[in-house]
C-alpha cells in the first residue's frame, strides 16, 4: 500500500503542491483472533455491519514506527466500508464540521457528514478507531455499540 500526502514545498521559487510517497507494508489476515495476535495487542471489531455488506476481511499496515489494524468490507454498491484502528492520537482529523452525538460522549466520539460520506472516530482501550463509509451518523452508533474487544490467542 502506498500512501501519498500533498503538501507546499517550501523553498521552492515556484509554489504549489508537491507529492510525497510512503510505502508500507501490508498483510492480511483470517480471522479477527489472527489479527489480534499479528497487531500485538486486543483490536475492536463491529459485529453490526449494514445488510449490504459483504463479510469482512482483516488487515495490518505496518510502517517503520506505527501499525494500524483494518476490518474492510464493501457494499452492495462498491462503497467501501471500514474501522482502522490504532495507538490512540488525538488532532489527526480530516477537517470538516464534526459533531458529537451524545451515544457517543463516552469515548470522545466524532461524527462528520461530507458528500454523502460519514466519517466516525472513536477513541477506546488506549486507540483511536475510524469509521469510514457508514450511511448515516445513526449506522455509526450501531456499529460502535456493537464493538466487541477481540485478543489473540
Amino acid at each position: 500500500m502506498i500512501f501519498r500526502r500533498l503538501r507546499p514545498r517550501t523553498g521552492d521559487s515556484v509554489p504549489g503542491p508537491t507529492v510525497s510517497a510512503k510505502r508500507v507494508k501490508s498483510k492480511r489476515y483470517g480471522s479477527a483472533r489472527a489479527l489480534a495476535e499479528s497487531f500485538g495487542s486486543p483490536i475492536f471489531e463491529p459485529t453490526w455491519w449494514p445488510e449490504d455488506a459483504h463479510s469482512p476481511s482483516y488487515r495490518i499496515d505496518r510502517s517503520s514506527s506505527w501499525a494500524l489494524y483494518r476490518i474492510e468490507s464493501t457494499r452492495d454498491d462498491g462503497t467501501p466500508i471500514c474501522i482502522i484502528g490504532g495507538p490512540d492520537r488525538t488532532g489527526n482529523l480530516p477537517k470538516g464540521n464534526w459533531s458529537r452525538p451524545p451515544e457517543l460522549e463516552a469515548m470522545q466520539g466524532l461524527v462528520r457528514t461530507d458528500s454523502g460520506q460519514v466519517h466516525g472516530v472513536v477513541h477506546i482501550g488506549q486507540q483511536t478507531i475510524h469509521l469510514i463509509g457508514y450511511a448515516s451518523e445513526a449506522d455509526v452508533v450501531r456499529a460502535v455499540r456493537s464493538f466487541h474487544q477481540v485478543s489473540g490467542v
